[in-house]
């Protein structure tokens, strides 16, 4: 393999890694700069893709807890999701598993296999469509 290719996959993966800041694609990077010293030096492409592979494999597996930690969570999609975990009230009762909900200050519809009354408290543990999912508290 020629070296410009392994130079041009190491600027390609870390630019990658710069647009995308997932900590995942520079170790591939680095992966290719070892495959590039090693092309330099004139070793066969098995041993030059082999490093690549386990350098980067290496690499990869030792920091993903680092990396995970000093990744900041995604964002949540739909606004109903910061609502788990919340707790919430029972203000009224559809039938045997259908509620409404007060929960930070909004109703919203709810459902759970449990049975509740008016004026309980409950914890919202889940979204099903349009509807939160609720647990006694």
């Amino acid at each position: 393999m020629n070296i410009i290719i392994w130079i041009f996959l190491s600027v390609l993966f870390i630019i990658l890694e710069l647009i995308s800041s997932s900590f995942f694609l520079i170790w591939f990077g680095v992966g290719s700069l070892v495959a590039t010293i090693l092309n330099y030096f004139g070793f066969n492409i098995y041993i030059q893709f082999t490093a690549f592979i386990i350098i980067s494999l290496i690499l990869l597996l030792s920091t993903r807890k680092f990396a995970d930690r000093i990744t900041p969570e995604p964002r949540k999609k739909v606004a109903s999701e910061r609502l788990i975990g919340k707790n919430a009230k029972i203000i009224q009762k559809l039938d045997e598993n259908n509620y409404i909900i007060n929960v930070l200050g909004e109703e919203w519809s709810a459902y759970s296999e449990d049975y509740f009354n008016i004026n309980d408290s409950v914890k919202v543990v889940g979204i099903d469509s349009i509807k939160l999912i609720i647990k006694k508290n």
